[in-house]
């Protein structure tokens, strides 16, 4: 039996690469409100709102899905600001019914140009998680360049003068 001649495929291997491209995922931008994706647990991060939880899942190299609960989460307040990143061999997760979840898919497919860098400052909240350094600074913008230059910084907390805990001014 002899081989196919270079640039010759046979019709069985054309059709399995055919299909393989085929199948790539399309974009999707669709967000759930009050739904939880159940499953497909990859990790758990702190974010300052879903639009930024989406970013972090697109950056993310295997996360397809997110669950967000915002500030306003209820049920448990320590809980609240938590990103959830999935991951799913079929691209989907069952959604439940759950007030106040934000759920969304990563924009990896999406032809769109997207920054993990977020101007937005969020007055009178105070990201969780473990403090990386603590400096003083003349203004929150100045706290932010600071954070921006340093590449183990990913959020900032700035207590002004006015602050009413004298040891975190």
């Amino acid at each position: 039996m002899s081989s196919p001649s270079p640039g010759e495929l046979s019709t069985p291997t054309s059709l399995i690469i055919y299909s393989f491209c085929h199948f790539i995922s399309e974009c999707v931008t669709q967000i759930y409100e009050n739904t939880y994706f159940q499953g497909g647990d990859l990790t758990t991060v702190f974010t300052p709102s879903a639009n930024y939880c989406q970013i972090v899942c697109t950056y993310h190299p295997t996360c397809l899905l997110f669950t967000y609960l915002p500030v306003t989460w209820t049920k448990d307040p320590a809980q609240r600001f938590s990103c959830y990143l999935k991951d799913s061999d079929t691209e989907m997760l069952p959604k439940v019914k759950m007030e106040g979840a934000i759920s969304g898919h990563s924009l990896k497919q999406c032809n769109i140009k997207i920054s993990a860098c977020s101007p937005d400052v969020h007055l009178g909240l105070d990201m969780q998680g473990v403090n990386y350094d603590i400096s003083i600074a003349d203004s929150y913008q100045q706290c932010q360049k600071r954070c921006t230059n340093d590449k183990h910084c990913h959020f900032f907390t700035y207590a002004p003068r006015t602050y009413h805990d004298a040891s975190f001014r």
